[in-house]
């Protein structure tokens, strides 16, 4: 298996950054990579798709493509199906699930469409084994993923297993906790973890790293894994364990190389929050992710904090915003309440020019005007999304 063609889908506006990773991951030309819709394709061999699930940050998954055509009806997507060998990537002792998903589809039901998927593999396997594996859809052995586009069918086989953003070390969240590949796509865009206008990341050299509303701990632990060379998926089971082309022997050496390469931090990663209970699952959550030792967390409002080391560094945060007020705490609300969002941003922008010259702060936000607001002067806006948010990275110089 060392030509398989590879999806990598990823959130909207990830996609050059996924790029770049998968480059760096796979240490492959950067031509060799296809940043497409929603994702990332290459070729690469199945050792280099285990690979790219313990090391990726940035992908919410590692597909397998077995199979793409064209269809009109749900009888093409039948016989596309009919004509996948299955039998080379699961038994029928074990369990699947069809997840499907369209884009600008005629057909009138997906389930329906899913429903042919799964009729075709079930029969393929009866016909060749003389009996089917049964369908699970809470914890399958096996995820097949199909998607419609027009005209043409593709399908998958899912060797990642749970989303990749569950890196294995969450436990508490607390309220609207930032997806882990979003934190990592914060810190890739503001050159952190990756290059940025030609100059090498900040965590090589030496930048220290501060989230003033840091919540759960997402962004601030992301920094400090990268910090410490600790693999992404170092904590937790893939898919392709229970797929048939597994072989331990081969996952357990690249696991042990990731352990390996792991270091010392190469920069201080700070965090705060206006509640306590955060900073306590914050502080709860670094110990799991086995970067306790890496990154401070403390209480405090981000309003009255002041920089946490005395060299500049990166200020990099996603605030409450709208429907996510409610993750500031009870003092949080209040302030929201009596000053009015607004005005938090403004006095946040102020606290910065009075405390922290000479540092560079990133925000995520849904604001598009949020600059105007803060009164202050971005030198770049990178478009993200967090889930179904359209949102920017902005960038101010402080000084």
């Amino acid at each position: 298996m060392n030509e398989l063609s590879l999806f990598l889908p990823c959130a909207a506006g990830v996609e050059p950054l996924l790029a770049t990773e998968v480059a760096a991951i796979l240490q492959r030309p950067a031509q060799e990579v296809s940043a497409q819709r929603a994702g990332v394709a290459v070729q690469a061999s199945w050792r280099e798709v285990m690979l790219l699930n313990l090391h990726s940050r940035l992908a919410q998954r590692v597909l397998v493509r077995l199979r793409h055509g064209p269809y009109r009806s749900e009888d093409d997507i039948y016989a596309l199906a009919r004509d996948v060998p299955w039998e080379m990537w699961f038994g029928t002792r074990q369990t699947f699930k069809v997840d499907i998903t369209a884009q600008r589809s005629p057909l009138k039901s997906l389930n329906f469409a899913a429903l042919r998927v799964k009729d075709a593999l079930v029969d393929r396997f009866r016909d060749r084994e003389g009996e089917r594996p049964s369908v699970e859809v809470r914890w399958p052995d096996a995820r097949v993923h199909a998607h419609l586009t027009s005209e043409h069918l593709s399908l998958f086989i899912d060797t990642s297993g749970e989303p990749l953003f569950k890196r294995g070390w969450r436990a508490d969240k607390g309220d609207a906790p930032l997806k882990e590949t979003l934190a990592a796509a914060m810190l890739a865009a503001c050159g952190y973890s990756q290059s940025l206008d030609g100059q090498p990341p900040c965590v090589t050299q030496g930048l220290p790293l501060y989230d003033p509303c840091c919540g759960s701990g997402t962004i601030a632990i992301e920094a400090a894994q990268i910090a410490c060379g600790i693999a992404a998926g170092s904590q937790r089971y893939f898919g392709f364990e229970k797929l048939l082309p597994f072989e331990s022997h081969v996952w357990e050496a690249l696991r042990r190389q990731a352990i390996d390469a792991q270091h010392p931090p190469l920069a201080e990663i700070h965090g705060s929050d206006v509640a306590f209970r955060m900073v306590d699952f914050a502080s709860q959550n670094a110990q799991r992710a086995g970067v306790e030792h890496a990154v401070h967390f403390r209480g405090g409002d981000a309003l009255q904090r002041n920089p946490p080391i005395e060299r500049p560094g990166v200020l990099l945060l996603n605030p409450p915003y709208g429907e996510r007020i409610e993750a500031a705490g009870v003092a949080g609300r209040q302030r929201a309440i009596v000053e009015g969002e607004g005005d938090f941003f403004l006095r946040l922008a102020q606290h910065w020019r009075e405390h922290y010259p000479g540092w560079t702060a990133w925000i995520l936000t849904p604001d598009l005007k949020l600059p105007g607001r803060m009164r202050l002067k971005e030198n770049r806006r990178v478009p993200l999304w967090n889930g179904p948010i359209e949102c920017r990275l902005f960038r101010f110089q402080m000084r």
